[in-house]
């Protein structure tokens, strides 16, 4: 079953432009045409743009069939213009290639890896090389193609497509199975030490009946590393990822996936040193720091490390400090430790301080906005403390016996131009209270 693709928005004038030398009155006859040729689109070959029209040269066209043809051209979504002219012998096409084009994206078509899939569909959609514009005709000729294609494997499959975005801008169209559902049936890792075998076993399994598709590696990689980071194994990594057979059963499709997992050494930390524009002493940093000279080197304290140094920041407006730690590596023993060991430098970029601007309160009555205003304590213009919202309600309960059994939700919108910040407060009766 193939989805049916809502009709391209009208992003490109079509043109499809009559040029024929007919004779008046001649319009409904038709002539033989020896010689069809076609210009401005370098990406594909003659024959690809004559499969893609329909004609065939030597044989008795009119302009109705013309026409058609050019329709056709124009219904990919690969033309902004398309024109064409007959001068009683050679039928020539000139057409403009559209923008937009982006690649199609195949998520979960586990019987074949990305170029044979490619080239599977370059053999039924005409033009097809691996791009196609966002919510064309060509979109929908690539579902029905893929649909095609997995029913040969005997799946009778629904095919979906979808474009896809990043930053507002659309990368690519993807498609994919939507029913059966596609899953992983298990996950096989090699090259886990006997120490890590049941962390590594407990992603495996928690794996087995997730949804099989082009991120399915990434996630399984993201998994085992959160583990072995934790551990100070800094160097693992992922390799010979590899999915096997996929085969039918119980109403999806079951796909088995494994992957050899290459650990490398156990680090330790040398040193932890801080610099730049800091908050703090460095007696306070060692006090407050997760990590210290000789533990193992885990990236979770790490980062706890590193929301410490940040939280100073955060209450004194510098909304985008930037607080980032370089690893330097020591891979080699020496008399006085064994080597593998990790020295982080962290560097303070605080960056522009913001401000407080408008305040908005809002879904309360006067007399409760009132009270919250008189015990609101960050003023407009005052560095905006982005810990002070948060908590709001709970820091002054005693004081807000009026908004007892209510909640608020905090909304801060910040100018980068002005570094102000404009927050909404939403209250409403009920829910967690902050």
């Amino acid at each position: 079953m193939v989805d049916a693709m809502p009709p391209r928005s009208l992003r490109f004038l079509i043109f499809l432009m009559c040029c024929v030398f007919f004779l008046p009155g001649l319009t409904a006859q038709k002539f033989t045409v020896e010689k069809i040729t076609f210009t401005g689109y370098p990406a594909a070959s003659q024959a690809e743009l004559m499969t893609a029209s329909g004609l065939q040269a030597g044989v008795p066209l009119g302009q109705p069939e013309i026409q058609a043809a050019a329709q056709k051209l124009s219904n990919t979504g690969l033309f902004a213009n398309v024109q064409f002219a007959f001068d009683g012998a050679e039928l020539k096409f000139t057409v403009q290639p559209a923008e937009g084009l982006v690649p199609a994206l195949f998520a979960n078509f586990p019987w074949w890896d990305n170029k044979t899939l490619t080239a599977a569909v370059a053999a039924k959609v005409p033009l097809f090389h691996g791009n196609v514009i966002p919510e064309s005709g060509m979109q929908q000729q690539i579902t029905a193609a893929l649909a095609a294609i997995v029913s040969e494997r005997g799946v009778q499959a629904k095919i979906t497509s979808q474009p896809q975005s990043n930053s507002g801008k659309v990368v690519g169209v993807q498609f994919q199975i939507e029913s059966p559902s596609i899953v992983v049936s298990e996950v096989r890792f090699t090259g886990a030490s006997a120490g890590l075998v049941d962390p590594v076993g407990a992603i495996a399994k928690a794996a087995a009946g997730q949804e099989f598709n082009d991120a399915t590696a990434a996630t399984l990689q993201a998994s085992l590393r959160a583990v072995y980071h934790r551990l100070g194994y800094l160097d693992f990594a992922m390799t010979k990822y590899a999915h096997g057979q996929p085969q039918a059963a119980g109403g999806f499709i079951g796909v088995p996936v494994s992957a050899t997992i290459v650990e490398g050494p156990q680090y330790r930390i040398a040193s932890l040193t801080l610099s730049g524009d800091v908050l703090m002493t460095q007696d306070a940093f060692v006090k407050q720091a997760k990590l210290h000279a000789g533990d193992v080197a885990n990236e979770d304290l790490l980062r706890a490390t590193l929301a410490e140094i940040a939280a100073p920041y955060k209450a004194k407006g510098y909304l985008r400090a930037s607080i980032e730690a370089t690893p330097s590596f020591d891979r080699t023993a020496h008399f006085d430790h064994p080597g593998n060991s990790v020295s982080y430098a962290i560097n303070v970029v605080p960056g522009p301080v913001f401000h407080m601007g408008k305040l908005t309160i809002a879904n309360l009555d006067d007399d409760r906005k009132a009270l919250v205003l008189k015990y609101w304590t960050m003023h407009e213009g005052d560095a905006y403390d982005a810990t002070y919202p948060p908590g709001f309600l709970t820091r002054n309960k005693a004081n807000l016996h009026a908004l007892d059994g209510w909640s608020a939700s905090y909304k801060q919108y910040e100018n980068e131009d002005t570094h102000v910040v404009d927050l909404v407060i939403t209250f409403a009766q009920g829910g967690p209270v902050s």
